[in-house]
């Protein structure tokens, strides 16, 4: 005979076992805060908190706190950082670029100043244009065949058609009663 266990009871306010979590709430908005402005992966995340990857996975599971806090980050660097990007890659910009080199002193001096321009970028214009409007500018397009007026395809046989037809069904079921 096998002994039964008896269920773990806990006291009020004690963990029930295993080792406590590393979880904290204020993870939530930080997690928000680095993925809306930076973009950070799960990866990135883990590293932040020092935790491995699967345990980021359990705490957006557990924490709706945390899971709302990603998701927002997620939609704003989705929804508003790469639009920017891909709207500056589609028509184009330029910038400074600026050089410095130390001087004997050992601070850094401005040795150069360049204005650089960045010309359109042709997938990104493509890629815009596919999402934006997709009526006008999709990649595939779709061909269908209908009868008159948009009605069924009519299709009509000769005798030796429907002679053919019968010949190959007979074979059919022949080889299928064999099988």
């Amino acid at each position: 005979m096998t002994a039964k266990k008896k269920p773990k009871t806990t006291k009020k306010g004690k963990h029930p076992g295993g080792r406590p979590t590393d979880y904290r709430p204020e993870y939530a908005d930080m997690a928000k805060l680095c993925i809306e402005d930076s973009g950070f992966s799960m990866y990135k995340l883990a590293k932040l908190f020092k935790v491995d990857r699967v345990t980021i996975y359990r705490w957006l599971e557990k924490h709706k706190e945390f899971s709302n806090g990603v998701e927002k980050g997620r939609t704003t660097w989705d929804g508003h950082k790469i639009h920017k990007s891909l709207v500056k890659r589609s028509v184009g910009f330029s910038w400074n670029e600026v050089t410095h080199e130390p001087n004997p002193d050992g601070e850094l001096k401005i040795t150069r100043k360049v204005r650089k321009y960045f010309p359109p970028d042709v997938a990104a214009i493509k890629h815009w244009q596919v999402n934006r409007d997709p009526s006008k500018w999709r990649d595939r397009t779709s061909h269908e065949i209908g009868g008159k007026d948009g009605g069924p395809i009519e299709v009509q046989s000769s005798p030796e058609d429907k002679k053919l037809l019968q010949k190959i069904a007979k074979e059919l079921f022949k080889k299928a009663g064999d099988g």
